[in-house]
């Protein structure tokens, strides 16, 4: 029998006004003098109630400022403060890169899962507990071991995977309610791709880059409720969360957004979703405006059902949802307005050689003389596919 594993953090905490708790939370832990990462806008959020909190169970602690990227030298910025300050943990607030950088500072060894064979850093970062604290739901990173590393120029550069995930995940939804709502739903679109990437690799028995070994039926489990929570809660957490209210909705849908969407995918694996969605990085100056994660991913989705020749009642729920939550269905709707072919084939053949396309079924295990996972060019059909289905369901 193959082998199967499952990786999570030890301890997630989600609530209205959960930072209230951080303080006993990380007393519980043994931290006694963490190194808190923050954007400025997480900063501003956040910072007052966790100092409040820390200084009212005599909890040391340093704020550092968060650049803006995950990058190689934001990473060694944190981890050098880290190690000077004698600090027991590094505590994330903020969004997906944000986390990122912190992660990845935190991590004593870590592996670059983009390459093939993976590259090993036996020691990285400063070796100390992480803990995040996501200040939207727009991607499912929190709980995870993985790590985005980017250029300057915001392109991926490398997948960072730490042996360990964050030793504890805390979400207060008062905070989530009163981030973007298009956050949210960006976060929808990442969680969306969860269930179907899992699936795929659990059908051509991929193992996830995260674990390298198959997925548990535990992992496909989370996956799919991943996926029932959005079909059911996904318009009524967009309803709250425009109206700044925790409500059941939002409550539901953060869980999946965060929680059961990191652990599905970690544990689950990754795929032409993710393939595609990471691709469109490449191609940024097409775009007229700034797209999210969560965003591209979900038309990766989309791309990824047109490869997998889904029937068209199935596709018509998938594009409804998006449409009645607000991703994008269209290349208009991504706006990628006039996108030539040749732009277009810049994300297929930059996809077909990310290493995820390769759970996806027909493509092979090891890159060909190109470098190339799946064939370029059956992505390029499936990207106009997802696009033309998408205006024909507008157009109804």
């Amino acid at each position: 029998m193959a082998l199967k594993i499952f990786i999570s953090p030890s301890r997630y905490v989600q609530g209205p006004d959960a930072l209230v708790q951080l303080g006993e939370q990380l007393e519980f832990l043994g931290i006694r003098n963490p190194l808190i990462l923050a954007s400025p806008s997480a900063k501003k959020a956040v910072g007052p109630a966790i100092t409040e909190g820390l200084t009212r169970r005599s909890i040391r602690h340093v704020f550092i400022d968060f650049g803006g990227e995950s990058t190689w030298k934001e990473i060694e910025k944190i981890r050098d403060a880290c190690i000077q300050g004698g600090h027991d943990a590094i505590i994330n607030c903020g969004g997906g890169k944000t986390l990122d950088a912190g992660r990845c500072a935190a991590a004593g060894a870590a592996t670059n899962v983009m390459k093939v064979p993976p590259e090993v850093f036996p020691k990285f970062g400063a070796g100390v507990p992480c803990v995040n604290i996501p200040t939207v739901a727009a991607t499912d990173g929190a709980t995870s071991s993985a790590s985005l590393v980017h250029r300057e120029d915001g392109t991926l550069e490398a997948i960072m995977v730490s042996p360990t995930n964050p030793l504890m995940v805390l979400v207060d939804t008062t905070v989530i309610a009163k981030s973007p709502v298009r956050l949210l739903v960006s976060g929808m679109g990442d969680a969306l791709a969860t269930y179907f990437e899992a699936e795929m690799c659990y059908r051509t028995s991929s193992p996830p880059t995260s674990t390298r070994a198959l997925s548990t039926r535990t992992a496909r489990a989370l996956a799919r409720l991943c996926f029932d929570i959005l079909m059911e809660y996904g318009v009524q957490a967009r309803t709250e969360a425009e109206s700044g209210v925790p409500g059941p909705g939002l409550e539901a849908v953060t869980e999946a957004n965060v929680l059961l969407s990191g652990l599905g995918f970690q544990s689950g694996g990754l795929s032409a979703a993710h393939a595609v969605g990471n691709a469109f990085e490449h191609v940024s100056h097409a775009f007229a405006q700034r797209r999210y994660h969560g965003e591209t991913v979900a038309f990766g989705t989309l791309v990824q059902l047109m490869l997998e020749s889904r029937e068209p009642v199935f596709l018509d729920r998938i594009f409804g949802f998006c449409k009645a939550v607000g991703l994008p269905i269209t290349f208009e709707e991504l706006t990628l307005r006039n996108v030539s072919d040749a732009t277009l084939y810049t994300v297929a053949d930059v996809a077909s050689r990310d290493i995820q396309m390769r759970s996806m079924a027909g493509a092979s295990r090891v890159p060909d003389e190109q470098g190339r996972f799946l064939d370029h060019r059956a992505i390029f059909d499936a990207l106009k596919a997802a696009d033309a289905y998408g205006r024909a369901f507008v157009a109804r």
